[in-house]
C-alpha cells in the first residue's frame, strides 16, 4: 500500500522540483561597493546634534576597551594554563573587571543621554 503510494507520489515531486529549478529567476546584480544602511541615517548629516555623534563615538571606545580587556584576561588565563595558577586566577579577576568596567560605562552612556535630552 505504502510502496504503491510512494511510487506514484516521488515521481511526480522529482518533476515539479524539476520544473521549478529549471524556471527562469530574475536576479538583479549591482557590483558597486555600499555601506549598509542600519538604518541610523547618514552618519555625516549636518542635521545630526554633535553631542550625539560624540555619545556615539564613546560607546565605539568603549566596546573596543571592552574588547582588548577581555583578550588581555584571556591571554593571562591561558599563560597561567602553563604552570602559574597566579596569573591565571588574575585573568579571570580581570575579565570580572573588565564586564562590571564596560557594563558601568555603557549605563553612564544611557544616563547621559537622559539627562541631555539627546537621542
Amino acid at each position: 500500500m505504502i510502496g504503491s503510494i510512494c511510487s506514484g507520489v516521488l515521481p511526480a515531486l522529482a518533476d515539479v522540483v524539476l520544473a521549478t529549478a529549471l524556471a527562469p529567476l530574475e536576479v538583479t546584480w549591482d557590483p558597486s561597493p555600499k555601506v549598509p544602511d542600519f538604518g541610523f541615517g547618514d552618519s555625516q548629516s549636518p542635521e545630526e546634534d554633535p553631542i550625539e555623534r560624540l555619545i556615539h563615538f564613546g560607546q565605539g571606545v568603549i566596546v573596543i576597551i571592552g574588547v582588548i580587556g577581555i583578550l588581555y584576561s584571556a591571554g593571562k588565563m591561558a599563560v597561567g594554563k602553563l604552570g602559574r595558577s597566579e596569573v591565571a586566577a588574575d585573568g579571570v579577576g580581570g575579565a570580572v573587571w573588565t564586564i562590571m568596567g564596560v557594563s558601568l560605562m555603557l549605563v553612564a552612556i544611557s544616563v547621559v543621554t537622559t539627562l541631555a535630552g539627546v537621542g
